[in-house]
Order: C-alpha cells, then sequence, then structure tokens
C-alpha cells in the first residue's frame, strides 16, 4: 500500500510539473540582453555605430589616396597606444605622434585620378571594441596598382568608434608552376 501511495504522489507531482511546464511556454517572456550582443537588437535598416565607422572609413582611404589625410585622421585615436604595421613607406608606427607622421608622407604623393575598391571580408562589434579584415584595390592613373589586405581595429572612445591598429600587407600572387613534381 505505502509503495502504491508512493506512485500515486509521483504521477501527481509530474502531471503537476507538466502542467506549469506547458503554461510557461505558453507566456512569452521578454529578452533579457542586458550586458550581452544581442543579435536580435541588430535586426531591421539600423546601422550599428560599427556599420558607420567602416562606412565613414571607406570614404577616408579614397581621401587618402588622393592625398588628403585629414579625414583619415580624424578617424584616429589619439592615445599613445596606436599603432599602423606596414604604412606607406612600409614601416611600423606606434603613438599618435608617429601615426600621423606616417599619415602626412602618404599625402606627399597625390592623385586625383584613382579608384578604390574594397572586399569586405568580416567584422565583429563587441562592447568595447571591433575589428574589420578586408582587401582595397586601389587603381591608379598612371597605371599604377595597389592590392592590399587589410586590418583594422577599432576602440569605443567617448561613444565614438577611433581606430586604434590598421595593419596593411601587399597582396602578392603565387605564379603556379605548369610542372608537377613527382
Amino acid at each position: 500500500m505505502k509503495r502504491n501511495i508512493s506512485v500515486f504522489i509521483l504521477l501527481i507531482l509530474l502531471a503537476s510539473s507538466f502542467k506549469y511546464r506547458t503554461k510557461t511556454r505558453e507566456t512569452t517572456q521578454p529578452v533579457i540582453t542586458a550586458g550581452y550582443d544581442s543579435p536580435a537588437h541588430r535586426k531591421g535598416a539600423v546601422k550599428s555605430s560599427l556599420d558607420a565607422a567602416v562606412a565613414d572609413l571607406q570614404k577616408a582611404n579614397l581621401e587618402m589616396a588622393k592625398g588628403n589625410p585629414e579625414f583619415f585622421k580624424t578617424l584616429w585615436s589619439r592615445q599613445d597606444d596606436v599603432t599602423i604595421f606596414g604604412g606607406a613607406e612600409n614601416t611600423d608606427s606606434k603613438g599618435w605622434k608617429a601615426v600621423e607622421a606616417s599619415l602626412n608622407n602618404v599625402s606627399k604623393v597625390p592623385a586625383q585620378d584613382v579608384v578604390y575598391t574594397y572586399e569586405k571580408i568580416a567584422s565583429q562589434e563587441g562592447v568595447a571594441q571591433g575589428y574589420l579584415i578586408q582587401k582595397e584595390h586601389y587603381r591608379f592613373a598612371d597605371g599604377r596598382n595597389a592590392d592590399l589586405h587589410v586590418t583594422v581595429l577599432f576602440r569605443k572612445e567617448n561613444n565614438v568608434w577611433k581606430i586604434i591598429h590598421r595593419h596593411a600587407d601587399p597582396i602578392t600572387t603565387v605564379v603556379k608552376s605548369d610542372k608537377t613534381v613527382k
């Protein structure tokens, strides 16, 4: 008899938990996203602030290629930890003064007729940092070309995305041999 009572109590508990479980599934709970990146937050046509910073970067790249570094410089952080690897003279620059000097050196060779295109490979926005990986292609009127692999790191400063690092390497094409080694 004790066994039957135990089974009966277990069945009641099981049935009641099922009843409450189905009720909680029927109700819609608000999604709590405090402190987390939420894909649901990014739905729709709203541009995230990093996307806007990247759009400004694309405009600044074209201006920079034309010899005007001023807009590009406004996108940079003024902190001492900013860096450029593989800049215009293929040198590394650390600190805002060195980065600014590197950016000013690019403007010494202005090119009015330049076509700039880019291929965005990846980007990610975090709470305080973001990154962009892309290929940049520059076609100058004098026949010169520049194709680059570029990585740009951003940091949010006073609610504005600022560039803290840019690394650019030339894209090299590997010529494949027609001969097969056996």
